[in-house]
């Protein structure tokens, strides 16, 4: 999912485009589920009673009352949608991919036993469904680097930070642009990276994400000082994005500069 938004598009686009960098790709296939799933529950608790001998629902209701088949579709999508917003979306897919490869099971069963005899149909599409949501659980969200606007796409500098804003990971334009190395920048504060002016304001953000499991810059292009390892100052633009998962929030950053002239201290 890219991370630019158009700064000249409608606040509600922009407000869609911020939701969707905010959920992610995992995020939004549990939407899809979720939506999918209560659509499901709803068509098993109003199946006209003339087609409650058809095979399919015959099948399932062999093994259970379609309204308990309802109630545990229904009860799968309302967690979806509820943990595509959470930092820990596993449950979500555990249960939503467990739900479809018991379909699947299940419909393959009824070809043996003569029940749904074009049962394996249905067993095929819902086991390859829930081999899908399974292999999207596994993928962890992908970091895309941006194009600024103006200009020829050109290597942007990729920090990667966690939740206390200690750096992870440190791409080679990085160490150009910041003058340490990665050896040297690793396992160190992003506040080496700033102006002292501007750390306690950065320190205050990172404790409000933390606390909110928000980021209301996640998306947006941010016009920032940075610090070079010799003590220039020097425009840059910031893009960052926050990933939710067990193990708290990681930061993403991707960084360029702006102009070509030194930031006098104010």
């Amino acid at each position: 999912m890219s991370n630019r938004v158009d700064v000249g598009a409608p606040p509600f686009r922009r407000t869609i485009i911020r939701v969707l960098h905010r959920i992610g790709r995992r995020g939004a296939s549990l939407a899809f589920v979720g939506l999918l799933s209560l659509a499901i529950g709803a068509s098993l608790a109003y199946v006209p009673a003339d087609q409650r001998v058809a095979p399919g629902y015959a099948m399932l209701a062999s093994i259970a009352p379609l309204s308990v088949w309802a109630l545990v579709w229904c009860a799968t999508g309302a967690l979806c949608l509820v943990q595509m917003f959470m930092r820990s979306d596993r449950v979500a897919f555990a249960v939503a991919t467990a739900l479809l490869l018991l379909y699947g099971l299940v419909y393959l069963f009824s070809t043996f036993t003569g029940v749904n005899p074009r049962g394996w149909v249905g067993g095929a599409v819902w086991l390859a469904f829930g081999g899908w949501i399974a292999l999207i659980a596994t993928w962890p969200e992908a970091v895309e680097v941006s194009r600024f606007p103006g200009g020829e796409a050109e290597p942007e500098a990729v920090i990667v930070a966690d939740e206390a804003g200690v750096i992870q990971s440190w791409n080679p334009q990085a160490a150009n642009l910041f003058g340490w190395t990665i050896d040297e920048a690793v396992g160190r504060s992003l506040t080496m990276l700033m102006p002292s002016r501007f750390r306690a304001q950065h320190s205050a953000g990172l404790a409000r994400v933390r606390s909110t499991g928000r980021s209301d810059l996640a998306g947006r292009i941010i016009p920032l000082v940075g610090l070079h390892r010799d003590g220039t100052e020097f425009a840059i633009a910031l893009t960052v994005n926050a990933w939710h998962s067990d193990d708290g929030v990681t930061y993403t950053g991707v960084i360029r500069p702006i102009g070509g002239g030194s930031v006098q201290p104010e």
